[in-house]
C-alpha cells in the first residue's frame, strides 16, 4: 500500500512539473524529483530536506564533491555522483555563452560573464579580465584561490597576466562564499592598490565586480573606483 502512494505521489510531481515547469518548486521538491532517479522506490522527501538541511542550501550542496555528500548525508556514491553531475552540466552550459570572446561593454554584461566565472564555486577566487581596446574578452585569469573567507592576491602576478596577454584594459571579479557582496575594507585597499599599479603601465582598471549568491556589487556603479583611471572608457 505505501509502495502505491508514493507512486502516486511521484507522479503527480512528475506531472506536476510537465505542466508548470520548475519555477513553482521548493528547492527540496526539485531534490525530491532528482533523486527518483537515484532511489527506484519510497518516498525521497526527508531525504531531500535532510540533505538540504545538512548543506545549509541547494546551491551549496550541488557545490559539494560527491564523497562529502555520500558521507554527510548517507547516501551512495551513484546518488551523489547524480547530484554532482547537475553541477557540472549546469556550470557548462552558463560558460557556453561566453564561448566566443564576448564584448564586455555594459555594466549588466560584466555583472553576467563575471557570475558565470564564479556559478558553482565554494571558495573564494580572484580573477582580472583582461580586454582588448575594444573592451572584447582575451582572457579571464585566475590570479588566486583562498578559502571561504579570503583569497591571496599578488601584485606581480596581476601585473604579469595585463603585460603577458597585452591588456587594454582589466576587470577584477571575486566572490564572497558567505552570501554577502557588498566589499569589504581589504577589499576597497587591495583595488585602490592595484589600480594604481595597472594605471602606471597603462592598463585601465574598469571595474570589479563581486559576486555572492547570485547577486553583484560593482565598483564602478558604486564609486569606488579613481575616476582618472577610468578615462577613456567606452
Amino acid at each position: 500500500m505505501a509502495g502505491e502512494i508514493h507512486s502516486g505521489h511521484r507522479e503527480r510531481m512528475r506531472q506536476r512539473f510537465l505542466q508548470e515547469g520548475g519555477e513553482g518548486f521548493h528547492d527540496h521538491e526539485l531534490l525530491e524529483m532528482l533523486l527518483y532517479y537515484a532511489v527506484p522506490r519510497g518516498d525521497t522527501n526527508p531525504l531531500a530536506h535532510k540533505m538540504v538541511k545538512e548543506f545549509g542550501s541547494l546551491p551549496t550542496l550541488m557545490e559539494a564533491e560527491p564523497i562529502d555528500i555520500s558521507r554527510l548525508c548517507g547516501v551512495g556514491l551513484n546518488t551523489a555522483i547524480l547530484i554532482a553531475l547537475q553541477r557540472e552540466i549546469s556550470k557548462r552550459c552558463i560558460q557556453a555563452r561566453w564561448r566566443d570572446r564576448p564584448t564586455l561593454n555594459s555594466l549588466s554584461l560584466a555583472m553576467e560573464y563575471c557570475k558565470s566565472l564564479m556559478a558553482y564555486k565554494n571558495r573564494e577566487f580572484f580573477y582580472a579580465i583582461c580586454l582588448d581596446n575594444k573592451r572584447r574578452v582575451i582572457n579571464a585569469v585566475q590570479i588566486a584561490e583562498g578559502t571561504v573567507n579570503s583569497a591571496a592576491i599578488h601584485p606581480r602576478v596581476v601585473m604579469e597576466a595585463a603585460l603577458k596577454f597585452q591588456a587594454s584594459a582589466v576587470i577584477f571579479t571575486h566572490n564572497h562564499p558567505g552570501g554577502n557582496c557588498k566589499p569589504t575594507f581589504d577589499d576597497i585597499e587591495t583595488t585602490a592598490r592595484l589600480g594604481k599599479l595597472l594605471f602606471a603601465i597603462e592598463v585601465q582598471l574598469i571595474d570589479h565586480i563581486i559576486i555572492a549568491d547570485g547577486l553583484a556589487f560593482s565598483f564602478l556603479e558604486n564609486k569606488l573606483l579613481n575616476r582618472e583611471a577610468m578615462e577613456g572608457q567606452a
